[in-house]
């Protein structure tokens, strides 16, 4: 009886000076999509879900997920170009996405916006550990939606480009492989006769 009330007073005084757990509310390979006001102010969630892929309304801010190795994080304005946002990783600043350029409307087309040079977008990465994303709209219409991910495959830039210079590298050779077969051909034939 003794021990059963020490370990019950133990679990209670434990649980009274212990923080509360915060769950991640994100997780990775999903599109969030957030939604964003004036100039200034704090993107929050809710917004219009994404397609091509397709997402999910982000849930309220901030967005909590604590990943066992750096990982990359996807930011891109969708709708009407023009915005830009700055992310934050538990109160530190993440960075810019980049410059946009006015002119263009993808609707809620993820995959539109990241191929538009006119949209805004970051690459991230987020450390290993409990991240704490939160964001803020810079400037461009005054509001709208954007989506993230955490994870989501989406080559960055200079991937494309590698990937780009070794298929040309495989076209070169198949080329050259090509021409020597047929020089040796014409070879055997000019011996024979």
């Amino acid at each position: 009886m003794f021990r059963t009330i020490c370990c019950a007073s133990a679990a209670v005084a434990f649980g009274a000076i212990s923080a509360p757990a915060v769950a991640d509310n994100i997780g990775t390979g999903v599109w969030y999509a957030f939604a964003f006001a004036s100039s200034g102010s704090a993107l929050t969630g809710g917004g219009v879900p994404g397609t091509n892929p397709s997402g999910v309304s982000a849930p309220t801010g901030p967005w909590i997920i604590t990943l066992s190795r750096p990982t990359p994080l996807t930011v891109v304005d969708v709708e009407a170009s023009g915005d830009q946002f700055t992310l934050y990783d538990n109160g530190k600043v993440l960075g810019e996405t980049s410059t946009p350029s006015f002119g263009s409307y993808v609707g809620e087309c993820i995959s539109c916006a990241l191929a538009d040079p006119n949209f805004s977008r970051g690459y991230f990465t987020l450390p290993a550990g409990k991240n704490v994303i939160s964001g803020v709209f810079d400037t461009g219409f005054g509001f709208g939606d954007g989506d993230f991910g955490v994870a989501v495959g989406v080559p960055e830039p200079a991937s494309w480009a590698l990937m780009l210079v070794g298929l040309g590298g495989l076209g070169v050779a198949t080329r050259l492989r090509s021409h020597r077969s047929n020089q040796s051909r014409s070879s055997t034939r000019d011996n024979a006769a």
